[in-house]
């Protein structure tokens, strides 16, 4: 095909015909830009399917860490919704030995510790083309790792922490409390006069209970309708 086109330009230069070489070189000029064009979509369109298979695998390992994350959050909520009569009694400093079996010693002794799977974000986030879904995806997981959910942990975890030293280094029950699920029935006397009469106790309750049910507790109702509904749309893409 070159040396057919080469034969036309060396005819048209022997025959001294320069207008129509000018015309045949233009046309010739198109056709090349042409068929780079071609090839240039050609190209595109070999990548962003690339780009799209790549991108529902990814969706793929996401549902799945994001079914995780829910079961995790999910299961933080339960606990401190059961546990929030408790707190209510703490706060009116309504205690009695009973409350020993709901777990009122135990109130700020369990702090959540939330590992967002996120291996299928940091895929999400190094490829190139990213749809609504995938940027509100994203953004979404900065928001629980950075300014509430993880944050909120770290402050509920600081104040479980802080308590437990101080039952450490200056209650003789300190043994018996680390050591088993206290009761009414298997506690000593100092330990159950503690958790049912010490307002410093009460205290620590009130404001751990600004931190869990003020903050933490409205974060994990917000955050885990979300991640059900991305989900839900995230499967609808993969098996379309």
């Amino acid at each position: 095909m070159i040396k057919f086109f080469r034969k036309i330009r060396q005819q048209f230069l022997r025959e001294n015909k320069i207008r129509k070489y000018l015309i045949y070189a233009i046309g010739e000029i198109v056709l090349v830009v042409i068929g780079i064009l071609i090839a240039l979509q050609i190209n595109n369109w070999n990548e962003n399917q690339k780009t799209q298979i790549e991108l529902l695998d990814i969706y793929s390992q996401i549902v799945f860490e994001v079914d995780n994350d829910i079961a995790e959050l999910s299961a933080n909520l339960e606990m401190y919704e059961s546990l929030e009569p408790v707190f209510n009694k703490v706060i009116s400093d309504y205690r009695t030995v009973d409350l020993l079996d709901d777990g009122l010693s135990r109130l700020l002794a369990k702090s959540p510790t939330t590992n967002l799977n996120k291996s299928g974000i940091e895929r999400l986030k190094a490829i190139s083309v990213k749809d609504s879904l995938s940027l509100s995806l994203i953004e979404l997981y900065d928001l629980m790792e950075n300014v509430y959910l993880i944050p909120d942990e770290n402050l509920i975890r600081d104040e479980t922490q802080l308590l437990a030293d101080i039952y450490r280094d200056n209650y003789s029950w300190y043994p018996e409390w680390i050591s088993k699920k206290i009761t009414k029935d298997n506690s000593s006397k100092e330990l159950q006069d503690y958790f049912v009469n010490s307002q410093q106790y009460r205290h620590y309750v009130i404001s751990s209970y600004q931190k869990i049910y003020n903050t933490y507790v409205k974060g994990l109702k917000i955050a885990i309708p979300k991640l059900e509904k991305i989900n839900k749309e995230l499967q609808r893409i993969i098996n379309k």
